[in-house]
């Protein structure tokens, strides 16, 4: 036996010689050259347990499984819009059952609608089975039913006449209750916002007749029950995209349908829901309204704006103004009292509730309430409020929430200032010479008080050409009856007056400025006066120009080194 086993293995230590030279034979026929493999030194046996103490203790090393969110998202997308569409044809399937036609004999009426509501209870209840798989994607079959059950209360009323007025505005409550309790149960937001776009574009979408009294009550319910899902959803998307929705509808019903004072109170009432949500929200999470989620809303509130104007306007010719100011000055008080719980400056809604607030103002007030005969007067009451330091127009653009009201009050100004420049020159009117006056007066006053501050900007340069302007057209319109030699010397007397001022203020603008009132006033009575007066008038107009031109260059020499703060010589 032991013969035996040498054998094999002096057979076998045969065979490998005869491998590896062949393997050698090979290496040299294609030049592969092998590294030299030193051993590896001995080392001593040691124990398997003895190993394992020695070694430090490893973490437990879990294999990483991508975030939830990255898998959810990257499922998501194609499994939503799938969703969507899969909503979509519930909602027309519903549509169709709905419309069944009633010549067909073998569906009444009252199947119908009782086949299209028992779908929607149907769509629901297999939604709710299937939240413990997956509670986004289950809750777009419960949206779907909403729909249904809200088109099939306003068929069953419009379309079939198979319930009364009360009745239909009952079941609209309730499915308005189903839906916030459907989202106590759900909790997540591609619900309400597919229930909400659903609920009132439905009607529209199918085809069913929404020029009714009842219409209109059917989206103010549906107003209050995605107002209050938009408080426990925490989410403004919903109530943005459903103030926008039930504004639009209801106008739209309420220009099919003509019942003015009707419409007027519903958008009333879907402006005070959606208002009073907002602050809800705001009040309940302790989150007021960031910039972004503010500007959103001023679209609508605008067409809001324009349209309950509109039917009002239809209503009581007048009344409308008073009402808008009534409108502007609510969401004014909700946005002082938001301010007043975050004292912090966490409030960012400033900038579209005082744009819309302008808006109003300038419209209702200043176009409509406003007489044309008291408008030049407003431009005087607003030069003589922004002489006091809480009244700069320039600081307050830097302010994000102050600029849309500043270009209201610019506009304001340069609107009372072309009309009165316009006005003077064409009429003989004595009251749009007074106000002139005032407003001349206004300008230099404000120019006083905030040369100092204003005289290193670009504002400082318009404004004193805006009083010279004013004032020399003032000055034609007094002295027109009188001559036109008289017109001249009033117009030289200010410029040489606006001088004396400029150089008891060392101001080389304002200096600068009144020569050219000063060079306009020459050349009008070198030209013009002094060519078609007498000789001894022309003689006396010629002295007095070189005269006032002499010192006017003898005037510029002195103000030059104002600039660069050289001392001037007596």
């Amino acid at each position: 036996m032991e013969s035996h086993g040498f054998e094999e293995r002096l057979k076998a230590e045969t065979r490998m010689r005869a491998i590896e030279d062949r393997l050698a034979k090979l290496e040299k026929t294609l030049n592969v050259v092998r590294p030299a493999q030193p051993l590896p030194p001995a080392q001593p046996a040691v124990p398997v347990p003895a190993l394992q103490s020695a070694l430090p203790p490893r973490p437990a090393v879990l294999p990483v499984a991508p975030p939830m969110q990255a898998q959810a998202r990257t499922k998501s997308r194609p499994a939503n819009w799938l969703g969507v569409v899969a909503v979509i044809c519930f909602v027309l399937a519903a549509g169709f059952i709905i419309k069944l036609s009633l010549e067909s004999g073998w569906l009444t009426p009252e199947r119908q609608i009782g086949l299209a509501a028992m779908f929607g209870l149907s769509l629901i209840a297999v939604g709710l089975s299937l939240l413990t798989s997956d509670r986004e994607y289950a809750g777009y079959l419960p949206a779907a039913g909403i729909i249904v059950l809200y088109a099939s209360v306003f068929a069953a009323h419009r379309l079939y006449s198979l319930i009364p007025f009360e009745t239909a505005i009952s079941m609209t409550a309730l499915v308005s209750a189903l839906c916030i309790w459907l989202y106590t149960q759900i909790r997540d937001d591609l619900y309400p916002v597919t229930a909400a776009v659903g609920s009132y574009v439905g009607p529209l979408l199918l085809g069913l007749d929404y020029k009714s009294v009842f219409t209109v009550y059917y989206y103010l319910f549906c107003s209050i029950g995605f107002s209050v899902i938009s408080i426990w959803v925490r989410s403004r998307i919903l109530t943005i995209v459903a103030a926008y929705l039930s504004i639009m509808m209801t106008a739209l019903t309420g220009l099919a349908l003509r019942q003015d004072g009707l419409i007027v109170t519903m958008l009333a009432l879907n402006f005070v829901i959606f208002t009073g949500g907002t602050f809800l929200y705001t009040a309940h999470h302790e989150t007021p309204l960031n910039e972004n989620e503010s500007m959103s809303f001023l679209p609508v509130l605008m067409f809001f704006y324009a349209m309950e104007y509109y039917f009002i306007e239809r209503i009581h010719p007048g009344l409308a103004p008073w009402i808008s100011l009534g409108f502007a000055g609510v969401l004014l008080g909700i946005y002082l009292a938001a301010k007043q719980r975050f004292p912090d400056g966490k409030v960012a809604s400033g900038s579209m509730i005082l744009a819309f607030v302008t808006v109003v103002c300038f419209h209702s007030f200043y176009l409509e309430l406003l007489p044309s005969e008291a408008r030049p007067w407003l431009f005087v009451a607003l030069v003589f409020g922004l002489c006091f330091p809480s009244g700069t127009l320039s600081g307050r653009t830097r302010d994000k929430s102050m600029r849309i009201p500043t270009f209201g009050v610019l506009a304001v100004l340069l609107l009372e200032y072309l009309s009165m420049a316009s006005k003077l020159l064409s009429t003989d009117s004595s009251s749009t010479l007074f106000v002139a006056v005032f407003s001349v007066a206004a300008l230099w006053a404000l120019i006083y008080f905030r040369e100092e501050e204003w005289s290193g900007r670009g504002e400082y340069t318009p404004l004193l050409g805006s009083a010279h302007l004013l004032a020399i057209l003032a000055l034609y319109k007094l002295t027109r009856d009188s001559g036109s030699l008289e017109v001249s010397i009033s117009w030289l007397v200010y410029a040489v007056a606006v001088m004396a001022f400029a150089f008891s203020r060392r101001d080389e603008a304002m200096a600068r400025s009144a020569v050219f009132v000063l060079a306009f006033a020459a050349g009008k009575a070198l030209l013009y006066d002094a060519a078609a007066a007498p000789t001894i008038v022309r003689i006396v107009c010629l002295l007095l120009t070189g005269a006032a031109l002499y010192g006017a260059g003898f005037f510029l020499r002195k103000i030059s080194g104002w600039k660069t703060g050289a001392p001037t010589q007596p």
